[in-house]
């Protein structure tokens, strides 16, 4: 662990790099806050990457990748690496080819439809759990877990407790979802409500809408997955806004 030497390469690559700043005119995603969310990911990265045993990146994937947000910097900070960009809004899984150079993969609403036929040493997974409900989110971090290498990460985010503060200034969905939205997650620490068809984008029919949840609870999800172990959790890590957990390989009963 605390892997120095690789923590410090990624942060030479990303310096001496030029950040690609070309935005899609498609980009739901841009706001005031765009180069900062992205560049916070990069931190968040490095930390979850000191706390594994990974060595060497080999491999990435980016679920899911919107118009590159992320991925623009993952490509600064991996820029001869393989790089998988993952989301259902097609036009903008192929403006990260066409733009950063990653290779294409189509989603599914059920994620565990998707055979992503690669093993990876990270997987970014960027506000996609503070958008799914607690059993969804269950099912769908357990399946990408069976695309990690022997020593591989997943690098998630959630809106978490400081959540209950930030809505107040901007919501996150309709007043009268979100008060749906802190009765479940009083009542089981994980609140969830679908967003109204005008809130949800185009390309979504099934469930897609606004999650909070209680650390206790993405720890009790994550110790049901089998042959995977936590490495962290910390609230707020991830632009001051959503909490990021860090877990993988290899499992916690695992010999080194």
């Amino acid at each position: 662990m605390f892997n120095l030497a690789l923590v410090n390469q990624i942060e030479s690559n990303y310096l001496s790099s030029e950040i690609n700043r070309k935005i899609s005119p498609n980009d739901a995603m841009q706001n005031q806050w765009y180069d900062d969310v992205g560049h916070s990911a990069v931190e968040v990265i490095k930390a979850a990457i000191l706390t594994s045993y990974l060595s060497n990146i080999g491999r990435v994937l980016d679920l899911p990748c919107g118009h590159g947000r992320v991925l623009r910097h993952l490509r600064a900070m991996f820029p001869d690496t393989p790089i998988d960009a993952c989301d259902l809004d097609k036009d903008g899984v192929d403006f990260c080819a066409s733009t950063f150079g990653s290779n294409p993969i189509y989603s599914s609403e059920d994620l565990t439809q998707v055979d992503f036929k690669n093993l990876y040493d990270l997987i970014w997974v960027g506000s996609l759990f503070s958008h799914t409900s607690m059993d969804i989110s269950a099912k769908w971090m357990k399946h990408l877990s069976q695309f990690l290498s022997q020593r591989g990460i997943i690098v998630a985010t959630m809106i978490g407790r400081p959540g209950l503060d930030i809505h107040n200034k901007l919501p996150y969905i309709a007043n009268e979802k979100w008060n749906q939205i802190i009765i479940e997650y009083n009542k089981c620490g994980y609140g969830y409500c679908d967003y109204s068809t005008e809130e949800n984008h185009e390309y979504i029919s099934g469930s897609y809408g606004i999650s909070l949840a209680k650390p206790s609870v993405i720890v009790n999800i994550i110790e049901s997955i089998p042959d995977v172990r936590l490495y962290s959790f910390t609230e707020r890590a991830w632009a001051d806004h959503q909490d990021v957990v860090v877990f993988g390989k290899p499992a916690f009963n695992a010999e080194l």
